[in-house]
């Protein structure tokens, strides 16, 4: 499975914030779960194996963070469909509003 996040530039900007420094705080959510096998692969994509769902999963709090949402731009989770077909995508960003009209 995979995960990819991509920060919207000028939202950085009028944040007040840097990607490196948004990208750590991912890095470290994912450094926390011990894991040998998830690995970012190119930047802002993080790569890791079935086992390492809790890691991935937990990804879901990013949005009630006060920084997350102000600055990202697209969040996809990638899954490995196991049929030799290739990856589903899913849009988490989409999801967690979608969540939050119906919880509402």
């Amino acid at each position: 499975m995979k995960m990819e996040f991509i920060f919207d530039k000028n939202k950085l900007n009028k944040e007040g914030y840097k990607e490196e420094q948004c990208l750590n705080a991912i890095r470290n959510h994912f450094s926390q779960y011990n894991s040998t096998t998830i690995k970012e692969i190119k930047k802002g994509v993080f790569e890791g194996e079935e086992e390492d769902w809790n890691a991935f999963a937990s990804t879901s709090r990013f949005p009630y963070t006060k920084w997350f949402l102000k600055v990202i731009k697209e969040w996809y989770w990638y899954i490995d469909e196991g049929d030799g077909i290739g990856e589903k995508k899913g849009d988490c960003l989409k999801t967690f509003y979608e969540v939050q009209t119906v919880n509402s």
